[in-house]
Parts: structure tokens; sequence; C-alpha cells
């Protein structure tokens, strides 16, 4: 017969205070869980190539019109550490795979939310989340199995647009076909012999005016500057690249000449005067027909310069300088001394030229080997642009997972669709707690071909009912890195007992001469 033990003094106290702890911690959970299903209701109607553009206005006052993700969360400024963590994976998505930005959003508050459901219900936080990490291995272990199609070759383009259509697409709806071909058209320029690829070889630049088919893709560099001499172009140029600026070193501090006389001063002027003219004259002795400075141009250097025939071109950004030198074969120089012989580029045709009213400088490597390749973008604003911006980047970085990975899933919700359907299967005959993680990890799959539907403006309930029906019997007609990036952000969410964010200290506040020195700035008229 088992013995009675009485309770301790107090531990009926302790344990309730420790079921409030609890449950503080839980509702604390709960307001975060909020914040995440804020965002991603925010996102959801922007999802898809039909998705809807939001007004944003950055800290800045610029208002920016887009659809794309990845720009609207770049430019919020997001106070909420869990909304913050949960943008950061988003970005990093699409600086890994191009697409997807929405979608890590969209899934990841779906599973808090349905986590949410569950923790109600009673059930442990540690069930939940082993639930969700057996359902992402699961579902990582049935990807290759839906695999659709094989790109046979990287160097084929239209092969590779076919495969860039979707995520070109979904950014600028209506032009997938014409962007995807001029996308992929500059990827298999940019690849390497090697069979490597890197987005940073591909240059975009923007000039406003004329339509979104009036894009272009150029074999070198284009940039919206204009030329400092007088001298507009160079065939089979001959290419010095300076860091510095194009003239005389001067000294970052002040400085005192002290002259006896009049010839004194005069013989100071004429000596600098020489000295110059005698590095701009070593610079063309050694066959350089065009100088790139990244700095000012002196006027007296920029003279002997026009004297010589020399084509000076000023670049301001030290980005543009590197990516020039990567497209002519040049060595930068830090200082204005005569270039060494492996130290000067080659470019077939160097020009000045005029695209709508913008002035740009033209660097072609037509029918040559050329690691660089331009893509022009035309549009008649700038919110256009800017789109089309998004649209190539998004292009060029899936084309960078193709290098890695050529397999296709199908796309419209179909994948999602499949492994809801095998998850809910899995879910079903899974004896222990972790069947309802894994149940509510099928139904957030839904979210997404759900979302299509809903921004497409196709009946949702219907169209969700067709699919799963479809999917049921087999027909099964984005990717792995989605399923991680939004399961370990909601797993990590529902790890953490304790949200901490630094913030000014209270305390009372300095009495000082303004008579309303306790109230906050906002408080005041």
């Amino acid at each position: 017969m088992a013995a009675h033990v009485p309770l301790p003094p107090g531990l009926p106290q302790l344990l309730k205070a420790g079921t409030k702890y609890f449950s503080g911690l839980q509702e604390s959970l709960f307001s975060h869980i909020t914040a995440c299903r804020a965002l991603a209701m925010c996102l959801r109607t922007s999802y898809g190539p039909l998705g809807h553009n939001k007004l944003v206005i950055t800290h800045l006052g610029k208002a920016l019109c887009t659809a794309h993700a990845g720009t609207i969360l770049r430019e919020l400024e997001l106070e909420n550490p869990v909304a913050r963590m949960l943008g950061t994976a988003s970005q990093a998505q699409e600086e890994e795979t191009g697409d997807g930005a929405n979608a890590v959003v969209l899934l990841a508050g779906a599973l808090l939310d349905n986590a949410e459901k569950l923790l109600r219900a009673g059930l442990p936080v540690a069930a939940v989340r082993d639930g969700y990490d057996v359902a992402c291995k699961e579902a990582v272990r049935l990807l290759p199995g839906l695999a659709c199609h094989v790109l046979a070759d990287l160097r084929d383009p239209a092969g590779v647009a076919g495969a860039l259509r979707a995520a070109v697409g979904s950014k600028l709806f209506g032009y997938q076909d014409f962007l995807a071909g001029l996308v992929a058209r500059c990827c298999v320029a940019a690849l390497s012999p090697e069979g490597a690829f890197e987005p940073n070889n591909v240059r975009l630049c923007k000039v406003p005016g004329g339509g979104v088919t009036d894009s272009c893709l150029l074999e070198g560099m284009v940039f919206c500057t204009e030329v400092e001499s007088q001298v507009h172009q160079a065939h089979e140029a001959r290419i010095a690249v300076y860091c510095c600026p194009f003239g005389l070193a001067r000294s970052e501090t002040k400085g005192m000449v002290l002259f006896q006389g009049a010839a004194e001063m005069r013989a100071y002027g004429d000596a600098e005067e020489a000295l110059l003219g005698q590095r701009v004259r070593a610079i063309a002795e050694e066959g350089a027909s065009v100088v790139v400075v990244g700095g000012r141009v002196d006027p007296l250097a920029l003279q002997y310069a026009d004297q010589l025939g020399l084509m000076v071109v000023r670049l301001s950004s030290r980005l543009e300088l590197q990516c020039l030198c990567r497209a002519v074969g040049a060595v930068p120089l830090a200082s204005l001394v005569p270039p060494p012989p492996g130290a000067i580029g080659h470019c077939r045709r160097v020009y000045l030229s005029e695209i709508g009213s913008t002035a740009v400088v033209v660097f072609r490597q037509d029918g040559g080997a050329c690691p660089v390749a331009t893509i022009l973008l035309r549009g008649a604003t700038h919110e256009l642009l800017c789109s089309l911006e998004e649209a190539v980047t998004d292009g060029l970085n899936t084309y960078k997972a193709l290098v890695s990975d050529r397999r296709l899933l199908p796309g419209a919700g179909a994948t999602e669709m499949a492994l809801a359907v095998q998850l809910a299967t899995l879910g079903t005959y899974l004896p222990s707690l972790e069947q309802y993680g894994i149940l509510e990890f099928a139904q957030a799959l839904k979210t997404l071909p759900a979302a299509l539907a809903e921004n497409a403006g196709l009946p949702v309930n219907e169209t969700m009912a067709a699919l799963e029906a479809l999917h049921q019997l087999g027909t099964a007609t984005a990717g792995e890195k989605v399923l991680r990036l939004a399961v370990h952000t909601a797993t990590t969410l529902l790890g953490v007992s304790h949200i901490l964010v630094a913030k000014k200290s209270g305390g009372p506040k300095v009495r000082g001469e303004n008579p309303n020195w306790d109230l906050e700035p906002d408080a005041l008229e």
C-alpha cells in the first residue's frame, strides 16, 4: 500500500505561479505569431504572377509600387523581432535561388498559425516542433521524385529560356517570353568555359524611355556617363584603368611654399606642368588609346590628353571599375604611372552614344571573348525599370541555381499540393503525437496554391478541391530551400522562451528647462 506524503508548504502556490508564468510565455509567443500572420497576410495578395502591387513609402519618403516581396521586405522597417527574422529568411531565399521569397513568408506564417491552434489545444511545443521536423525531412525526401524535367544543356538559349520563364514572369507578367529569352542569351554568353556562372558578371543598365521590348543584350559594358575628352570613340582600343584622379597627387594637408622672387614662382609652375605632361605622354607612348579613371579629371591633364588623342572616361563607382577591368582584361593602377604591358586591356570598340536622351559610353567586344555582359533595360517609367531589374535579377539567380542542379519541379501549386497529399497520408498512420504537427504541415502547404488561385480570381474552394482530388488520383503534374527556410524559422520561433529587445532604459527623467520635459516628443503638438 502506497504511503500518502503531504504536500510541502508553499508547493500549491509555487505550482500556481509556474502555471501562470508558462501561460504568460505562451501568450507572448502568440502575440509574436500574430505579427508574423499579419506580415504573411500583407504579402499574400502579392504572391504569384497575378499578385497585386503594394505602394511602399520608405523611411526617406520615397514611394515604391511593386509586388516583389524581396523589395517590400527590404524597404520596410520591421520592429517586431520575429517578423524581422522572417524577413531575413525571405531575403536569404531570394539571394540563394532568385525566387520564392514570398513563399517563405506565406509558408512560415501558415506553419506558425497552425502551431498556435495545436498549442492552444494543449499539445506540447516539443511535439509540434518534432512533427514539423519530421514533415520537412519527408518533404525533402519526396521532392526528387516529383521532378518533371531536367535541363539538358546549359548553353541552349531556348531550353534555358523555358526554365527561366516562371521565375521572370512572376515579377513582370506579360513580358515573360521576351525577358526569359533575353536573360537566357545573356546567361549563356556569361557562362565560363568551365561551366561556372557568376551573376555579378552580368551588369544591368537602366535607361529611361522606349518600351520593354527595346531592351537588348550587349557583349561588353554600358555606363550612363559622358566622355571627358574631345575624342569620343576608339577602335581596337587599348585601355588603361586608374583608381586615382587623372592628374598630379595632392597632399591631404595644407603646405606653404616660400618664393624669393617671380622667377622662382614661374619655375615652380612650369615644373609641375612639365611633370604632368611627361606622365600623360608616357601613358600614350605605352600604346594606350583610352584612359578610364576613378577620380577627378584635372583640366591641364585633360588638355594634354586631347593633344595626344587620348579618350578619357571617368567612372565614379569602384564596382564599375572592377567590372570594366574584368570585361577588358585590364589591371587597375593606384597612381598615374605608365601602365606595364600586362596591365593594359583591350576592347574592340569604345564610343559615346545617346540612347533616348541619356548619354552612355559603350565598351563593346563584338565577336570576342568577354566574361562580362550587359543587359540594357528600357522602360517608360522608373517603376517599370525597377520591376524589370527585379525580374532580370531573379532570372540570373535562377540560372545560377540551375548550374548546380538542373532538375525542375512542376509549378502553379502542383508541387505543394502533391507534398500535402503524401504528408497527410503519413500523418494519418503515424501513432505518436508528431502526427498532429505533420497534418498541420500538410495543411500549411495548401496555403500556397490557395493564394495563387485567389490572386488569379478563381473560386478558391472549388479549385482546391479539384486540385486535391487530382493529386489523390495520382496526377502530380518551389523547391527544397523554401521548405527548409520556412520550417527552420517556424521551429526556431517555437523554441524561444523569451524575446529581449534592446531599448533605452526607463526611470525618472532629468528635469530640464523645457516646461514639457516629462512628455514624449510625439505627445507634443
